[in-house]
Parts: structure tokens; sequence; C-alpha cells
């Protein structure tokens, strides 16, 4: 190869070498392995499994398991994200496990209003606070005033004897034969009559005194609708349970035969699970066995998380673990989605206060928008939509506008998982996670705005979204006492607006360590931690390091969070579609693994070079592309160097 040919090839190198580094670094293999990752299947999310007694409710069942049935339904309804509904999980679970004999008569579900195809029926039901508990009799029908009836209480004692008068003053005209004789003994009532209307089969009568406004003997029938060979009947007198040779005093149950007989039996204590276990031994005494308990249809067994998306889960973590200091594209979408497709559109009216919110909050987001072209087309033309509104308008209204613009648009969303906001287990972080991550990114591009001068305009839309669209009613109380306390009104600048949000965050931090909804594999600290800004944090001899009185530096920490919320490094790892990403971030990101991947010198060296075989090759085609005049003739002699 002559001289030429080698500048050449040199220039060629050059040039395809510039052009691949402002293409941007390749993929790691983990962010390959999320390309590959499909959305999270509906079976392992949720707080029940087929492992407990709750009989999962979705759209597409519903209405069979409870609206179609001659028998009433306890209905949690709940999301997955909300701090206090994860608390309340394991007593339900508790609940619906000592409950589970009373299957026939009331069953024990929960429907999760955090996925987004359950909005139907969250806002059917008028949902406005989590967890809701309802009881939905049997072949109930819900209609624009009633809903079923409202449990305000959450201990399971008082659930337990709420159901059983809710069944004892029901309406029944299912015909469920398993149904409990709720009427009371009389005194017309005497030891031979009581059978006269009862199956064979049923050999014993247990009488239970109950006393003024119990519900003990109503709760031991339901305990025992298992049990054919026993009926359960209630006295509520004095007098005609002395007739049975009970003691209201001392001696409250009695079992009685078809002969006539009387037996009294002393419960452990006075409860119906006392009561309901004293009967059944007796029962099992005089050879009397139980029919088998049948399994609903819901109690399968739901497959459990696949090794292979375990495996990414780890790896997810593991990179984020990595690069703590990192906000990641794929979080940001996440919040986003969750808000519109599931908290506003899950919604039954939307009117007065909670209007204005959500025309703000699209206000804001549409300003400082991180999605893509079709995202931000999404969102304006979606404000656009609301804002027309002075009155009211519905949830399904909403959710329709929000799907017409999806379908007309094409896809808007990169990605359909978190990442820096992955718990160890589906059930954690989440979405509470990349609520607080998008905030802090819309506070952090509001302050570096100078167009836009409202030092509120965040926290404002913040406030706005936490107070009337948040499913997670005990963290929306918390933040609204926590933002009066803290003044939130009072912040007089875009800076102190970042500030503000960082330290309400720290705050709701120290609340929930070592709470049981944390993941153990990202507890939740004072942020920053020293190790990730070691100038943030002056040295005191009396704070402890979770402490909120620690000796902050304002401007460091400052700095810290506009550095890492900075557009430019939003990390797109976990993102599969990056193609949808908003453009001018993608090329500042672009800008940014070039001066990670090469140093200032050898981006000038790199110029320079590019500007040599620019020269080179212009000299080049001068000498050998227009040169004129006479040409030596070669003769064969020339092979030995002369002329």
């Amino acid at each position: 190869m002559n001289r030429q040919g080698a500048q050449l090839a040199l220039c060629l190198v050059v040039i395809y070498l510039l052009e691949s580094i402002s293409a941007g670094v390749p993929l790691n293999r983990y962010e390959t392995l999320l390309k590959q990752q499909s959305e999270p299947q509906d079976e392992l999310l949720g707080l029940y499994d087929g492992k407990d007694k709750v009989v999962k409710l979705n759209v597409n069942n519903f209405n069979e398991t409870v609206l179609e049935q001659n028998r009433g339904s306890l209905v949690e309804f709940y999301n997955t994200y909300c701090g206090h509904c994860r608390r309340f999980a394991p007593v339900y679970k508790k609940l619906a496990e000592q409950l589970h004999p009373w299957q026939d008569v009331v069953i024990v579900s929960a429907i999760d209003c955090a996925a987004e195809e359950n909005n139907g029926i969250c806002r059917t039901y008028e949902v406005m606070s989590y967890p809701t508990l309802r009881y939905l009799g049997p072949s109930f029908q819900p209609t624009a005033t009633q809903y079923g009836v409202k449990l305000e209480t959450q201990n399971p004692d008082e659930l337990r004897s709420l159901l059983a008068g809710l069944v004892s003053v029901e309406n029944q005209t299912a015909n469920n034969i398993h149904w409990p004789n709720v009427a009371p003994v009389t005194e017309s009532d005497s030891a031979g009559n009581l059978f006269e209307d009862l199956q064979s089969v049923q050999e014993q009568i247990a009488l239970i005194f109950e006393p003024e406004n119990s519900t003990l003997a109503i709760e031991t029938a339901m305990f025992l609708l298992n049990w054919p060979a026993v009926e359960v009947r209630r006295i509520n007198d004095a007098t005609i349970a002395a007739k049975f040779k009970i003691d209201s005093k001392q001696h409250q149950l009695a079992l009685l035969d078809r002969r006539g007989a009387i037996q009294i039996h002393t419960p452990a204590n006075q409860t119906s699970i006392a009561y309901a276990q004293a009967i059944e031994s007796a029962l099992r005494a005089l050879n009397m066995t139980p029919r088998p308990q049948k399994q609903l249809q819901q109690q399968q067994q739901l497959p459990s998380a696949p090794i292979g998306r375990n495996r990414e889960v780890s790896e997810i973590i593991s990179e984020v673990h990595r690069n703590k200091h990192l906000i990641y594209q794929a979080d940001l979408e996440q919040a986003i989605r969750t808000i519109l497709h599931n908290e506003v559109s899950k919604q039954n009216e939307i009117g007065g206060e909670p209007l204005v919110a959500l025309q703000r909050f699209l206000t804001v987001l549409e300003r400082y928008n991180p999605l893509g072209t079709n995202g931000r087309q999404m969102v304006s033309k979606l404000r656009e939509f609301v804002v027309q509104f002075n009155q009211k308008l519905s949830g399904q209204q909403f959710e329709q506008e929000l799907r017409r613009l999806v379908s007309k648009l094409g896809q808007i969303y990169s990605t359909t998982n978190y990442v820096g906001c992955t718990g160890s287990s589906p059930h954690l972080r989440g979405f509470t996670c990349s609520l607080w991550t998008l905030f802090h990114y819309l506070s952090v591009q509001s302050a570096g705005n100078e167009e836009a001068q409202d030092p509120l305009e965040v926290l404002q839309a913040m406030h706005g979204y936490v107070r009337n669209f948040f499913g997670c009613t005990d963290c929306s109380n918390h933040f609204q006492e926590m933002a009066a306390r803290r003044k939130i009104w009072s912040v007089a600048s875009k800076d102190e607006a970042v500030l503000w949000l960082w330290a309400a965050h720290n705050e709701v931090n120290q609340r929930l360590a070592g709470d049981a909804t944390e993941d153990p594999q990202f507890p939740k600290i004072q942020f920053p931690s020293a190790n990730s800004c070691a100038q943030c944090r002056r040295a005191t001899a009396n704070a402890s390091k979770d402490s909120l009185e620690l000796n902050w530096n304002k401007d460091a920490v400052l700095s810290f969070l506009k550095n890492i919320h900075n557009p430019q490094f939003i990390s797109r790892y976990g993102v599969p579609r990056e193609q949808l990403q908003h453009e001018a971030l993608v090329k500042e990101r672009q800008k940014r693994q070039i001066s990670s991947v090469f140093s200032d010198m050898d981006v000038r060296m790199g110029m320079f070079l590019y500007a040599f075989c620019i020269f080179m090759m212009v000299l080049a085609f001068k000498l050998f592309a227009f040169k004129g005049g006479y040409r030596k003739k070669p003769y064969g002699h020339d092979l030995l160097g002369k002329v």
C-alpha cells in the first residue's frame, strides 16, 4: 500500500471511530437481558396468592364470584403499593383463614385497584381510600347510591362480629340451604318441637345464650356450617334459657338431642371460636364428623415467578447498587404511566379541587416531560382535553381519551419495568419509589427553567396529586400533615423547593425505617449518604447517621441533587425501546458518553487527526488529479533503479 493509500485508510478509520462515538456506548449484557424482558405477569403482583384463603378478584371474575352468587362477600379494595394495605395484608390473611368455614355463606376476598385492568370495578364502587372493606350480600347489584356496606374497622374480632350481624339481618331471598337459622328460641318452643322442621341428619341442636348486642351464637353457627349433624339456635332471654338448664351467668351452652336429653358444656372462654371448638369436641365424642370443605376455584396455587425473571431482577438490583447515584428513565416513565393510566383513571368523578389539581399536574408534567415525542404529544393533548372541563370530569372519560391518544400516537413508553425502583419482591418499592423520583426530577427541571417564575409550581402539583389521587390513603394523610407542619406554601424560591422536597423525603425515610414495608435490600437512610456525597454533611458529634438533625451543607446538597437529576445523566439502563425517548435527552446522553469514554485530550487529538486527514486528502487530490506536463516513459532497466 502506497503512502497516499495508508493516509486514506487512517482517515477512514478515524472518521469511523468518531461516528461510532456519536452513536453512544454499546449496551452491556444486563441491558441486553432487559431488552428480552416482557411485562410482569399479573399473577406475580398483588398482596395475596394461592397459598392464602383470600379469594383473588379481578375484572374477569368479579361479577361471577361476588354478584352472581347466593352468598355474601367481604371484599377488600386495596392498592399493592399502599403501605397501610401491606401492613394490613397479614391480618386479612389470618381473618380469611379463620373464616374459611364460613365460605358457604360469606367469602373473604380482595381486588387490587393498582392493576389497571381493575379500574372500572374500583371506579364503580366509589373506592376513595385504601384499604376499603365492603360487605356485598347475596346477588348484590351496585347502584348510583349503593356500593355495599362499608366496614369501618380493621380489627379481626370486630370484623367477625360485624359480618355475623349482617348475616343475621340479611334480607335473604337466595336459596342457600347453608344459611344459619338466626331466629331466637321463643317461649313456645320446647325440646320436642325444635326438631320439627329439621332434616333427619340433624341430630343435635346447640343452644347458646347470647347476651344483648352480641353475635356469639350467629358466629358459632357460621363456624359449624360444615357439621350437618348440628343446628345452632340462640337464646336471648334468661327465663327461656333456664327451661333448657342453661345458667345465663355460668353455663351458656347446651346440646339437645332428638330424645330431649340435654348436655351442658362450658367453653374455654366467651368467644365464638371457643364455643365452636367445644361443640365440635362433643360431636366427635358422639362419632359425628364434618363434611369435607370445598375449595373455591379462585384458591388454586398460582405459579411462582420464573427462575429467569428472578435472575434478571437480581442483576438489576446488583446494577443499581453499583450505581447508587443514577436516576433511571424507566422509573420516571413508570411513575407517569401509573398516575395517568391507573390513579386518575380509576376515579369516579373529578370535579372542584381534584379537577384543578389534575390540571395543574398535567401543566407541570407537560412543561418538564421526560417522555419521548409520542409521550410529550400525549400529555399535551391530554392537558388540552382536561382544561376544557370547568365543572367535573369522570374518570371514565379521562381513561377513554387516554386510550384514544395512545391508540392514535402509538407506543408511548420505552419500558414496562422499574429499574432503580425495582424491589427485592414484587410487593416492595415500585410505584412509591418512582413517584418520589419523578417529583424530585420535576423540581430540579423547574429550578433550571427561567421562563416559569412560580417557585411552588411543582410542590403545588405534587400536593394536589397526593391529596386527591394518590392511592395510599395513610401515606396521603401523612404527607398533608407534614406539608402543613413544614410550611410548604412558604417556599420562596425554586432552589428552596428542591431542598424542601429533599428534606420531606428524608423525614418520610426516617418514619418508615424498619417498617414492614421497607425493602431489606434498600434500607431507608438519610440521603445522600456520606459515601454518596461527603461534602454534603458537616462533621458533628451529636447527630446519628440516620437523624434528621444532621448538620447538612445545603449548598452541596442542592448541587448534588441538581447533578443527579440532570437530564443528561438520566440512565437508559433497562430501556429496550430507546427510539421512544426524548430526542434531546438522547443527544445529551450521547455527548456525555463521548466525554466519559474519551478524555478531552483524546477528543482534541481526534479532531486534529480528522483535520490533518482532510488536508492530506485535498493535497493528494491536487498533486495527482490535476498535475500536467511531461511524464517519463518507463523502461525495463527501471527495475534496477535507473532511468
